[in-house]
């Protein structure tokens, strides 16, 4: 699910994604560009399929959303001239021909480290030929992710992704996962001079030019381990989350052993030892740059978790996390990791174009 829809509520994402739809397929009806919503009616909608009825959509979503809607809409056939000739295509959202492609994946997701759907392929909407047949019981995830990108290449199926645009601004594309692996590079952390500020840590990268932070922290009032993940900020994938389990299975994937990392279930949360708060106040005053000696820092980390085990078991994980994979020289390859994760773009996820 795109990052800016499913931020709108559940049913408000139904609805706009179906829309969208509705509107390709009236977009194609008409043979040139939208430029109103009322040009959307039951006639021009023959080639969409959809779980949300056009008149739940047209009732259900502002002003913002429509233009928004329009303005993908035209995109699209602007970035497959394909579709412009005829009525070749079908627009789906939801139902029977989604879940054979989904379903089909679903029976190969052991083992490929994927955790939903939406990072094996994130489209919120589908657009297939009319002649188009999916072929199913394929004997590995990679001949299948090979079989949708040679169906996407040709222009015979193709899985649409979507975000809500701003009033302003205009419909931008882009295909991921057609070879080009992301990466991104490690520019440094921010967790704050004060030992006490939030429990939040972040890792500053860079990807493709853009600025982006993954912060980490504990997603929970309580100090539970399995709470602990990731989440990507900022314009590169903004609102992309990744659980503490992928995470780390990241860092042992950039070539980290297991017995140098310290797993969310192995911080020490009620009674931590005098080594464990020397650690931590010392790869604190490294990341940090804080000038404090080690015995006040200690001092510190002393009094913090006495008044917030939640805050401490955040903190000491995402540092020792971040510390080790510095010394390890793995932070580069890890954020990598976590942003094609969380941007749907994984050795094992499957060709679509997004649009934001």
């Amino acid at each position: 699910m795109a990052e800016g829809i499913s931020g709108a509520g559940a049913e408000i994402t139904a609805l706009a994604e179906s829309l969208q739809a509705y509107a390709c397929a009236t977009r194609q009806f008409i043979g040139k560009d939208l430029t109103d919503i009322s040009q959307v009616t039951s006639k021009t909608i023959r080639d969409a399929e959809c779980d949300r009825t056009l008149e739940k959509c047209l009732n259900g979503l502002d002003a913002n959303w429509i233009m928004s809607i329009i303005k993908t809409a035209n995109q699209i056939f602007v970035d497959i001239p394909e579709a412009k000739v005829g009525n070749r295509y079908k627009f789906y959202r939801g139902g029977k021909f989604v879940d054979s492609i989904y379903n089909e994946w679903r029976r190969m997701k052991v083992g490929s480290g994927l955790t939903g759907d939406d990072k094996w392929n994130p489209a919120d909407i589908w657009m297939a030929k009319k002649s188009f047949k999916l072929e199913t019981k394929w004997p590995t995830l990679r001949d299948y992710n090979r079989y949708i990108f040679d169906n996407f290449a040709n222009k015979e199926l193709i899985g649409i992704s979507l975000k809500k645009l701003d009033p302003k601004g205009s419909a931008n594309s882009k295909i991921y996962n057609a070879g080009k692996p992301l990466t991104a590079e490690f520019t440094g952390t921010k967790l704050g001079q004060n030992m006490f500020d939030s429990k939040d840590i972040y890792i500053q990268f860079d990807s493709e030019g853009k600025k982006g932070e993954i912060q980490l922290r504990n997603f929970s009032s309580r100090a539970v381990p399995s709470s602990w993940q990731g989440e990507i900020k900022g314009k590169t994938s903004a609102g992309g989350k990744i659980g503490g389990g992928v995470i780390f299975q990241g860092a042992v994937n950039s070539g980290v052993q297991r017995s140098k990392l310290t797993f969310p279930n192995q911080v020490p949360i009620e009674k931590p030892s005098e080594s464990d708060f020397k650690k931590f106040a010392t790869m604190f005053k490294q990341l940090s740059g804080n000038r404090e000696t080690i015995p006040n820092l200690i001092t510190e980390a002393k009094l913090a978790h006495k008044k917030d085990k939640t805050w401490w078991m955040s903190k000491y994980i995402g540092i020792d996390l971040i510390y080790t994979m510095i010394k390890e020289n793995k932070i580069d390859a890890l954020c990598s990791y976590m942003f094609q994760y969380a941007s749907s773009a994984t050795e094992n996820s499957s060709i679509f174009i997004k649009y934001s």
